[in-house]
């Protein structure tokens, strides 16, 4: 996932790179959206390593086995984080592109 994050990082620095004028209102959307699907992916991945974790780690200590890692706590991980912060930064784009479009905006 950190890998898209990258990819869709770097191809949002080649467009405003190329772009000369304003930044049309759909490129914010379209960023906004592929940042909060990224995060929500994120933490689904996340939210299942830790119960895969917690069943190999039951499974462990019935044989014996007592160095699986504790995983259960997400507020340790920085998967975490880094998908909330991705969530803040597509809704934060959402917002903006609803800015610069002025669909709800007042008509002159």
């Amino acid at each position: 996932m950190l890998q898209l994050l990258v990819a869709v990082a770097s191809a949002t620095a080649l467009v405003l790179r190329s772009t000369t004028g304003p930044v049309e209102w759909w490129f914010f959307a379209l960023l906004g959206f592929a940042l909060i699907t990224i995060a929500f992916v994120i933490l689904r991945v996340g939210e299942a390593i830790r119960r895969n974790s917690e069943v190999l780690k039951s499974v462990a200590e019935a044989i014996g086995d007592h160095g699986i890692p504790d995983t259960s706590n997400k507020w340790k991980s920085i998967a975490h984080w880094l998908a909330v912060l991705m969530m803040l930064l597509g809704v934060g784009l959402l917002m903006k592109s609803v800015q610069l479009s002025e669909i709800f905006g007042a008509t002159p």
